[in-house]
């Protein structure tokens, strides 16, 4: 880790949130987690899937940064998620998947320049994104997914075991 990083606050968190959450997800079972709400809703394994791609979109944004601004980076989570057919994944699989790339990212996280941390990327918001505000927004943003796939998988739960009317 880089002495001077001031996102080391944002790594541990990430470490932690994943290291925590590792287990949770696994211990859901994998027909539930390919469970579709609603047929135009994303199933747990589906939110895993997408989790994968920001990793990995957030990944380049990083890496990209620190060498110079760059331009528009949006990219349609719709497609990616239909096209990489993560219904049809090994649930186990995906979730090691799932992991690595956020180890990974926790590494890359600690190790920004802080040279670089105003560098600016376009992501589609009202106003261009700066490195700081990509690598701290991430972990918000997986956060988001983990609390959605824990209320989701708990009211399935609950609603499998509630009483009959």
């Amino acid at each position: 880790m880089r002495a001077d990083n001031p996102l080391h606050t944002a790594a541990d968190e990430l470490s932690q949130l994943i290291d925590d959450t590792r287990s949770r997800l696994l211990a859901i079972a994998p027909s539930k987690a390919a469970e579709k709400p609603y047929p135009d809703k994303w199933s747990i394994q589906e939110i895993i899937g997408h989790a994968i791609d920001s990793a990995l979109n957030n990944h380049q944004r990083i890496v990209r940064l620190q060498q110079s601004d760059i331009g528009r980076w949006v990219y349609d989570q719709e497609h990616w998620v239909a096209a990489q057919r993560y219904q049809e994944e090994d649930w186990k699989e995906l979730v090691q998947l799932w992991y690595s790339c956020n180890r990974h990212l926790a590494h890359v996280i600690r190790s920004i320049d802080p040279a670089a941390l105003d560098r600016t990327c376009d992501m589609g918001y009202p106003k261009p994104a700066t490195l700081r505000f990509v690598a701290e927004d991430y972990v918000r943003h997986l956060r988001h997914h983990l609390d959605q796939i824990f209320d989701t998988a708990d009211a399935r739960s609950r609603k499998r075991w509630a009483p009959k009317q």
